[in-house]
């Protein structure tokens, strides 16, 4: 099955890990999916932030979590010579989307790698399913995206918005949904949300712009009968889509994998759709 990624990890893999309420309401083991020593890369779950934004000031934020964790003397820190004053942020990513984000321990490497990223000299691949089966095997969109004045979402705006282009292509079936990947040089806020759904590939529970509901076991299966002491938990815990990798000069294809929670949900979709 083609959705399916390995899961295999080195014996030498290391976590990070945040107990509640840190990043949440439950404890957090975040992967490290690359280190040279200066740049690392974390494994961001979704419904996490990667710093402040004022469109969610209830979410989580994962450099203020690393910060009181290296501050704390944690030891995995410690063995990961993570400084007192935590990571410097490279890359961000939309806290409904899960994938890997790039740090470094240096604040200077930081600001060169953030240069790069602004050059567009970056690659992020994304990988998503439709809301339905698509015909096209391959899109462009280069709508132009900028923040909605008082709501928290972005809108197209050829006056007012930013450059940004994305590149959708085919490649596969799952149930009765299509699968796209997407790369973008540069990802704004809710970029590939929008733009996916500007070009006709809604992304499955994306229900800001696309109005589609999460999905449920019980939406799938009908003799399925949820347990009665706890709500049904969706089978992703959002939009389904997730950011694969970054390509960035001198450092390679970071790949982060797919998110636990991604197999499942392609298995029962999949096996009931």
């Amino acid at each position: 099955m083609f959705w399916v990624e390995s899961r295999k990890e080195a014996m030498s893999q290391q976590f990070l890990g945040f107990p509640p309420p840190l990043l949440g309401t439950e404890a957090q083991r975040l992967a490290v999916v690359y280190d040279n020593g200066e740049t690392m890369a974390l494994a961001k779950p979704a419904g996490v932030l990667v710093q402040q934004d004022g469109w969610y000031p209830r979410h989580p934020e994962l450099i203020e979590a690393i910060r009181y964790q290296a501050r704390s003397g944690k030891p995995e820190f410690g063995r990961l010579a993570i400084p007192e004053d935590g990571l410097w942020g490279v890359t961000d990513l939309d806290p409904e989307c899960a994938g890997p984000v790039l740090f470094s321990r240096s604040r200077d490497r930081a600001e060169e790698l953030r240069n790069e990223h602004g050059s567009e000299l970056f690659e992020f691949t994304y990988i998503l399913l439709t809301q339905g089966s698509a015909m096209v095997e391959q899109v462009e969109c280069d709508l132009p995206l900028a923040r909605h004045t008082h709501r928290a979402h972005m809108v197209v705006s050829h006056s007012t918005g930013k450059k940004a282009a994305t590149v959708f292509r085919y490649i596969g079936r799952v149930g009765r949904h299509s699968c796209y990947e997407a790369r973008t040089r540069f990802p704004r806020r809710h970029q590939i949300l929008l733009h996916a759904h500007e070009s006709g590939l809604s992304i499955l529970g994306d229900d800001l712009y696309a109005g589609s509901r999460l999905v449920y076991l019980s939406s799938l299966k009908k003799d399925y009968r949820p347990r009665r002491d706890m709500p049904e938990r969706p089978l992703y815990p959002g939009p389904a889509y997730y950011l694969k990798s970054v390509t960035v000069p001198g450092l390679g294809n970071i790949d982060g994998g797919a998110p636990r929670r991604w197999e499942g949900l392609c298995q029962q979709l999949s096996r009931h759709g």
